[in-house]
């Protein structure tokens, strides 16, 4: 009885490696395929004042949640220059990473948010 256990055992080891040492290719690959995505940012020919803040007017322009706050960018020496009135902090903040995918080097937001109520803290009764 103890034999066929530690058959088993063995077999299921040796099956649980195979499978680990398979997967590891597939695996390196995918890290291989990241690693190579920003080296090819880089390689890119960098865009005109003209170009990023064009690209950043069209994406304000296609998002839902974005397009009615009436965001506006300019850009000069690649730092956009972002103003508007935003409904929440996380508009402001997605009009930031906005404008960093469309090429701008810095992003000086000057958008104006409300600000984040705190939450009120809870009084003991005693």
């Amino acid at each position: 009885m103890k034999k066929i256990i530690s058959v088993i055992c063995v077999a299921l080891l040796a099956s649980v490696v195979s499978f680990a040492q398979s997967a590891q290719p597939a695996q390196g690959a995918e890290m291989k395929k990241t690693e190579k995505k920003p080296a090819a940012k880089k390689n890119a020919a960098p865009k005109s004042d003209a170009e990023i803040q064009k690209c950043i007017a069209d994406k304000f322009a296609t998002s839902e949640k974005l397009k009615s706050q009436g965001f506006s960018a300019s850009v000069s020496g690649g730092v956009a220059t972002l103003t508007g009135n935003a409904a929440n902090a996380g508009s402001k903040g997605a009009a930031t990473r906005i404008a960093k995918s469309c090429g701008a080097t810095s992003v000086t937001n000057n958008i104006t948010a409300p600000p984040v109520a705190k939450p009120k803290k809870e009084e003991k009764k005693g």
